[in-house]
């Protein structure tokens, strides 16, 4: 693949911000999924359970996917497996750590 100049690439489009937008979108439901149960049972039933499990399966999900696809893949597949790992950081630092396990312990 033939490198072009800088001044002739094109700008950031809007294939890039759908393809990163769609893989941190899709992390942020499957965050929501798995730990709803986990807040309800915590806050509604006091019952106080370890979110060990889903923090593991969030990082394997955002860092081991996620990077396979950013690693291996090109084009839109590669922007996605960015989207995904922006989805656990953005959660991470909004949320204090609540929505992906990593705060379980406090």
């Amino acid at each position: 693949m033939e490198e072009t100049d800088r001044k002739r690439r094109p700008s950031l489009g809007m294939r890039e911000i759908t393809a990163v937008g769609s893989g941190l979108g899709t992390f942020i439901l499957v965050d929501a999924i798995m730990m709803y149960s986990a807040f309800e049972r915590n806050i509604m039933h006091d019952n106080d359970t370890n979110l060990v499990a889903q923090a593991l399966a969030l990082m394997l999900l955002a860092f081991g996917l996620g990077g396979f696809l950013a690693w291996k893949m090109t084009g839109f597949m590669r922007l996605y497996g960015v989207g995904l790992m922006c989805g656990w950081t953005f959660l991470t630092l909004f949320s204090l750590g609540f929505c992906t396990g990593l705060n379980a312990g406090v």
